[in-house]
């Protein structure tokens, strides 16, 4: 791996939107696709003159020494993504976030730092084909953007603002930003395989309908407390 740029950086964090889904339709087929999708980021990482610092499954952690370096290679990434042929018409789309900061070089030759979460923060909450961008990258690299507003980003202090990238070939209409996705830096943390995604995949689900059946339990106590009688039984 080439040295890491040190001093003011822009990181970049990147995962595939749907990946688990996509794991269980390709099956045997999934390795080939990560391949070609990685290899697809690597280029625009390496054509902006970045360095990837980490990577795991289908996420990953580059780092540049300009704003306007990281712009560029997230540009041709989203580019190649949609332009590239996947088999059996998959459609794999990723999301992408920058964020320029001083994080801190590790002795393990990485990052660590407040910077590093908030870039992976940034990315958890984007969509497949959609760059996010913090206001201070967006600031440095004179990107054009459009303007999202501040939203909360899960154990930062304070609301972010956030910017999404647009350029010729990218798309510009998204859902609103995501609030509860995983980070890509679990995964790269993790080292995510096939059977730990599935299994954080039903973990969410079940979370997500034990919440929907307490929500209409509550209500339906708010509607009817206990104790009070309906006119019918009077």
């Amino acid at each position: 791996m080439s040295e890491l740029p040190a001093g003011t950086v822009t990181l970049m964090f990147s995962d595939i939107e749907g990946s688990t889904a996509l794991l269980k339709r390709l099956g045997d087929g999934w390795p080939d696709v990560l391949k070609q999708q990685r290899g697809l980021l690597r280029e625009a990482v390496a054509a902006g003159d970045g360095v990837v610092v980490d990577c795991q499954g289908d996420a990953m952690f580059a780092a540049f020494r300009s704003a306007p370096s990281g712009v560029a290679a997230a540009i041709v990434a989203q580019r190649q993504h949609t332009l590239a042929e996947w088999p059996d018409g998959t459609a794999v789309r990723v999301r992408m976030s920058l964020h320029t900061g001083e994080p801190h070089l590790t002795d393990e030759g990485g990052y660590t730092g407040i910077d590093v979460v908030r870039a992976a923060r940034l990315c958890a909450a984007g969509h497949g084909g959609q760059v996010l961008l913090t206001e201070a990258t967006r600031l440095i690299s004179g990107a054009e953007t459009i303007d999202l507003g501040s939203t909360s980003l899960p154990d930062m202090d304070g609301p972010e603002h956030v910017y999404q990238l647009v350029a010729p070939g990218l798309g510009r209409d998204f859902p609103p930003l995501r609030h509860t996705a995983a980070t890509p830096l679990e995964t790269l943390e993790r080292g995510d395989d096939f059977d730990a995604r599935i299994e954080r995949a039903a973990e969410a689900f079940e979370r997500r309908i034990t919440g929907w059946v307490a929500d209409r339990i509550e209500r339906a106590f708010q509607a009817s407390p206990p104790g009070k009688k309906d006119d019918g039984d009077r």
